[in-house]
């Protein structure tokens, strides 16, 4: 839990209401957000906080987009069980930060793709570098990508958007070891309507680790330019290894 809390708590929770306002906005209905939600809430608060209401939110999100919503899954929490998504030492937010959140609760937000995925991005602190277009260019649907760095993150999303044949979370399997990019990833694959799992793993994974995710070969290297030295060398190492 200390990696959680050494300044990325606070970046967990303004991504994820920009994902949850993203979610309303996407569905025209607002359901989490607006005069009636407030209403309800008034009625179903008791001594209840706007932090509880918050973690609320998102635990509900969480049922169907884990990936994006889940600190179990964003920050690789061990021993909590799979519908589990903070667990008894999760912290939640402090007063403040739920409050200037809540504060903007009725402001617009943005609900195109790539709208949404860069404001995720900014709260992260993160600078995406896109992808070629052309690096793009060949994936079909028997496709198998091995993908790292935010930028990589955003233009597949986009490459993928109104393509039916395409499958991000199938397709793809993110290597990274930030918590920022696996929420990104995650937020990627619910905007685009996929109900399958992620696939993603640490820069020091092996083949065997990749195809214990079930991605047993990878056909194309996707990596931005945002990608630190350290990690382009660890996932060129397991890009070789998967065929790549």
């Amino acid at each position: 839990m200390s990696a959680v809390l050494n300044g990325q708590l606070e970046k967990f929770y303004e991504a994820a209401f920009v994902g949850l306002k993203a979610l309303d906005a996407r569905a025209g209905v607002a359901r989490r957000f607006g005069p009636n939600a407030d209403a309800r809430w008034a009625l179903f608060k008791g001594e209840m906080k706007e932090g509880d209401r918050l973690d609320l939110l998102i635990r509900d999100a969480a049922v169907n987009h884990p990936a994006a919503f889940a600190p179990r899954r964003i920050f690789l929490l061990d021993g909590l069980a799979e519908d589990e998504p903070f667990g008894p030492e999760w912290p939640g937010p402090d007063a403040a930060l739920a409050m200037r959140l809540w504060r903007d609760a009725h402001a617009s937000a943005p609900a195109a793709l790539g709208d949404v995925l860069r404001a995720a991005s900014r709260t992260w602190g993160l600078t995406p570098k896109l992808l070629a277009k052309d690096a793009l260019a060949g994936i079909a649907p028997a496709s198998r990508i091995l993908a790292s760095g935010a930028g990589a993150v955003l233009s597949l999303a986009a490459h993928f958007e109104g393509r039916a044949e395409l499958d991000l979370a199938d397709q793809v399997l993110l290597v990274t070891d930030s918590p920022a990019e696996r929420q990104l990833f995650g937020m990627a694959v619910m905007l685009l309507g996929s109900n399958r799992p992620v696939h993603w793993l640490l820069p020091t994974a092996s083949a065997e680790d990749a195809r214990a995710q079930q991605f047993p070969r990878a056909g194309m290297l996707l990596i931005s330019d945002d990608v630190p030295p350290a990690r382009r060398d660890d996932v060129a190492v397991l890009a070789r290894a998967l065929g790549a």
